[in-house]
């Protein structure tokens, strides 16, 4: 995970915490996500949260399916403005964006979402995990 990749609401983990935790500021020396001392812990520290079909959920959503000839069933996740294809196991791709590598966390989710919609995630029932 890269600095480049984070901005003020990303989701990450770190092992003080051992849940999601979102970004309150990014320093020249680490992330603010609220400690209680008030001291930016360090980039390195902290890990991308894995999208999984519950954090999907959290995030508000919904698994689709669907049945087409010589194909079978498959599936892919939708909210309001976002449609999400599972690819591969753990990589998912973004529909309304051409030429985006396929994304396996949150924060990259995040990012895709505000582009395609200018809006961010409702991440509020994923940080109360």
């Amino acid at each position: 995970m890269k600095l480049n990749e984070l901005r003020v609401g990303s989701i990450v983990t770190h092992p003080l915490f051992g849940t999601p935790v979102a970004v309150r500021a990014i320093a020249f020396n680490g992330l603010y996500i609220g400690t209680e001392d008030g001291l930016p812990l360090h980039i390195d520290d902290f890990k991308p949260v894995v999208i999984t079909d519950e954090i999907l959920e959290k995030l508000h959503f919904v698994k689709m399916t669907n049945y087409a000839p010589g194909i079978g069933e498959y599936e892919w996740w939708e909210t309001e403005n976002i449609s999400l294809t599972h690819l591969f196991e753990g990589l998912y791709g973004v529909e309304g964006i051409s030429g985006i590598k396929p994304i396996r966390y949150v924060h990259q989710l995040q990012n895709a979402c505000f582009v395609i919609d200018g809006e961010d995630l409702n991440t509020y029932d994923l940080l109360m995990m």
